[in-house]
């Protein structure tokens, strides 16, 4: 066993370090990730959970030809009025095409636990769905 023995088992020590000194860093990286990853998504199935709505009443005004629903917020999860979408007969809806107040406050953009949320639309639609922003939807079929 000469010198080219040691200096082939050296030159291939010193790959093994180099390598594992480029590859640890990339997995501890995707290690973070994925533990971020999955408590993110942990954290938006428990908003989930505590999130519920319920129609306290609705209906068409034919004097004003308003269609007003009044929905109440049961879970315990504060939603977002900007982020809580309208769909009528099946077709999305922008929020400058309807009204919204929270207990009455027409600016208001949170929505807490057991307050009211008032969704006025210029129209007599057949079928209104509500969907929160995590997902949770009421619908009214007239």
């Amino acid at each position: 066993m000469g010198f080219s023995t040691s200096g082939a088992t050296a030159i291939i020590v010193v790959g093994v370090l180099v390598a594992a000194g480029i590859a640890y860093p990339v997995f501890q990286t995707a290690h973070e990730n994925r533990s971020t990853a999955i408590d993110d998504r942990d954290d938006r199935r428990l908003e989930m959970r505590n999130t519920a709505i319920e129609i306290d009443s609705q209906g068409y005004q034919s004097g004003n030809e308003e269609f007003i629903m009044h929905v109440n917020n049961t879970g315990s999860t504060t939603l977002s009025v900007a982020e809580t979408d309208l769909l009528i007969d099946g077709n999305y809806r922008s929020r400058s095409t309807y009204e919204t107040s929270v207990d009455g406050a027409p600016g208001r953009e949170l929505w807490q636990p057991g307050e009211t949320l008032t969704v006025t639309v210029s129209t007599d639609p057949n079928r209104v769905k509500l969907v929160t922003e995590h997902g949770i939807a009421e619908t009214v079929v007239r």
